[in-house]
This record gives structure tokens, C-alpha cells and sequence, in this order.
């Protein structure tokens, strides 16, 4: 990495801990120069606006998480088994690439501004390789014909409402082990339910 991009870097990993700290409204420019170890002046040259910086670390966050995560289908492996699977796997990208803190953060700033939710919605908490899976499994005849933005939309509305919302909203903790499980059973079943071709 070049000098820039380290100095680059920093400032986003500082800016990340200040808007999970502070929230977007009270972050604060000075603690972020003081945490990277930047002047103002060096940080306003990447980022030109504190609004451009909250976007930015959003949209590193969205790459870092996604750039190499495909779920492709197993032919082999019940429709059961491979949903529970991507399940978690898009339960520890939740949990541990965004955090709740940040998640939290990130609606209320969403509310705020519903310009930067539109401009972000499409990059944010990606479905494309969730997406894909639901076609290829309808392409091997093993789900109903549907709409796909319909079936996503089914999975994501269940995963969110039971393993995003109430850990956002109601500040219920973050579910682990067999609390997580038996969650993702109840996501997994439900979709599968109304989603499987029947034999």
C-alpha cells in the first residue's frame, strides 16, 4: 500500500469506530484526524464530507463482506441442508463484518436521510449470490416457478425479521449455538415450505 492509501485506510477504520460509538450525527470529525493519526486537511482531501465517509465505510464494508462469498448449488445436498448453510454464513456476515452497533447506526441514518438509503439499498447487505442460488435450484426443477426477486424478498423479510430487527430495534442479543439453530430452522422450513417443488 502507498502512503495515501494507508493514511486512506486509517481514516476509514477510524471513521467506522467513531459512527459505531457516536452514532452519524455526533461523529466527530477531529476524534476521527486524531484516531488516524491525519490532519483535517488530509482527511477532507479523500473524503470530501462527512456524509461521503459514513457511504464510504458502508460501501467497504459491503465489498469486504460479499466480494468472495457465492453460494453455488449441490445438486446432491437437500434444499434443506444448503439453506441452513447459507444461513449462517449470511448470519456471520451480519453479526461480525457489520456488527449490530453499526447496523443500528446505519438505520437510523437511513430514517434521517432516505436519499443515502436509496443510493445505498442496492450495494448494501447484498443478495445477488442468495439470488443466484434461488435460480439454480429452480433451474435444476427443485423450487416452484416464481418470481425471484419474490423468492428473495421471502428469505430476506424472515432472516431480517428474525435475526436482524429485534437485535436493532429491541436490543434482544445476538443469537449463538443452538439459539441460532433453532432460528434458522424456523427461517429455513418456512421458506422451503412455500418455496419447494413437492414430488
Amino acid at each position: 500500500m502507498t502512503r495515501s492509501e494507508r493514511k486512506r485506510r486509517a481514516i476509514l477504520d477510524a471513521a467506522k469506530e467513531e459512527f459505531i460509538q457516536y452514532g452519524f450525527l455526533g461523529a466527530n470529525m477531529d476524534r476521527v484526524c486524531t484516531a488516524a493519526e491525519v490532519s483535517k486537511r488530509t482527511l477532507y482531501r479523500h473524503f470530501a464530507s462527512k456524509e461521503l465517509l459514513f457511504e464510504s465505510v458502508l460501501t467497504i464494508l459491503q465489498a469486504s463482506a460479499y466480494e468472495s462469498v457465492s453460494y453455488p448449488f449441490d445438486p446432491e445436498l437437500s434444499l434443506h441442508t444448503q439453506l441452513t448453510s447459507i444461513s449462517l454464513k449470511e448470519a456471520e456476515i451480519l453479526y461480525q463484518i457489520y456488527g449490530i452497533p453499526l447496523s443500528r447506526t446505519i438505520v437510523m441514518e437511513f430514517l434521517r436521510q432516505p436519499d443515502m438509503a436509496r443510493n445505498l439499498i442496492n450495494t448494501l447487505y447484498s443478495t445477488k449470490a442468495v439470488t443466484q442460488w434461488f435460480r439454480e435450484a429452480m433451474e435444476a426443477g427443485k423450487l416452484n416457478e416464481m418470481d425471484l426477486s419474490v423468492m428473495t424478498n421471502i428469505y430476506i423479510s424472515l432472516f431480517q425479521g428474525m435475526l436482524f430487527w429485534p437485535q436493532v430495534v429491541k436490543e434482544e442479543p445476538v443469537p449463538e449455538g443452538r439459539v441460532l439453530e433453532d432460528i434458522v430452522e424456523i427461517v429455513v422450513s418456512t421458506v422451503l415450505s412455500a418455496c419447494a417443488r413437492v414430488s
